[in-house]
């Protein structure tokens, strides 16, 4: 029978919290973010024979270096042509003024959409006819930039012609490779610690060169938001028509006002993370790293 031990390192930490939860308590708790459990904290190290087994997860918190705005715009008219014309009008007067931003001309592109027909109906006593009322043509204007308060300079710019469609921002970073390579060191050490802790305090030795296999995930914020309302409602109990005038009411409810924001992924369980503090939203990305050594048993 194979004999299976297994124990965990926990890491002394000691985090104070203060009581404001902030109005996310009337969100719904259900999460499925990448290994977010409550009360989690899986980083453990098992021996199974003559086998050690160290598992390590780090996240890095990483500033964008550079970002993709989409806006998109349309216009109607009566012809393709006019439509097209008034819509470039628009559309060229404000890539004028983006250079004028200092934004350059191959950072700019506009993408056509879609060209369709518009219907319409013609009202007549109990009849309602559909007929053709002109042409729509969309198109999405690609914006990049390496400065993020350029961003909300470009958008309020685009409203003074009609453009209001933020469609998405996409962030990035230049040099995926390089943060894969930093954080593959990182859980490198991390393991070695371990590993190093483990032999010292049961007197066993390694043999050999270790196996190891990894999971390395990009996180964008575009993935990272959440929905939420906060409000509370008086419930009442009332009839909606009125017998004696013979009169239906309508119930019309209070615009409750809906916000989004942004919820990283839960760092309970990662035995580092890199730019814990950061405030501004990034890209996170996250390595598991699984490494196992073999233990000479003849000890």
């Amino acid at each position: 029978m194979k004999n299976y031990v297994s124990f965990l390192l926990v890491l002394l930490s000691i985090t104070t919290q203060s009581q404001i939860s902030g109005n996310r308590i009337y969100e719904s708790n259900s999460t499925s973010h990448y290994g977010s459990s409550k009360n989690s904290f899986k980083n453990t190290i098992s021996i199974n024979d003559n086998l050690l087994t160290v598992s390590i997860k780090v996240l890095l918190n990483n500033k964008a270096d550079f970002f993709t705005l989409v806006l998109g715009t349309n216009e109607e008219a009566e012809t393709v042509s006019e439509c097209n014309t008034i819509l470039n009008k628009r559309i060229n007067g404000f890539t004028h003024d983006l250079h004028n931003m200092n934004i350059k001309k191959e950072d700019i592109y506009v993408d056509f959409i879609s060209q369709t027909k518009v219907y319409d109906y013609n009202i007549a006593a109990t009849k309602a006819n559909e007929y053709q009322k002109g042409y729509e043509i969309k198109k999405n204007i690609i914006i990049s930039s390496r400065n993020l308060a350029e961003i909300e300079r470009i958008i309020t710019l685009a409203s003074k012609y009609a453009i209001y469609d933020v469609i998405k921002v996409d962030y990035y970073n230049d040099d995926i490779m390089n943060i894969h390579s930093n954080l593959f060191e990182e859980a490198m050490k991390i393991a070695k610690h371990k590993k190093d802790l483990y032999i010292k305090t049961f007197k066993k030795k390694i043999i050999g060169t270790p196996n190891a296999s990894e999971d390395f995930l990009i996180f964008f914020p575009q993935s990272q938001y959440k929905k939420y309302q906060a409000f509370e409602s008086a419930e009442i109990e009332t009839y909606y028509r009125n017998l004696s005038q013979n009169q239906n009411f309508i119930k019309k409810l209070a615009r409750k006002n809906t916000t989004f924001f942004y919820d990283g992924i839960d760092t309970h369980d990662f035995d580092k993370v890199i730019n814990m503090a950061k405030s501004e939203v990034g890209i996170q990305y996250a390595l598991t790293l699984t490494v196992s050594y073999k233990i000479d048993t003849s000890l």
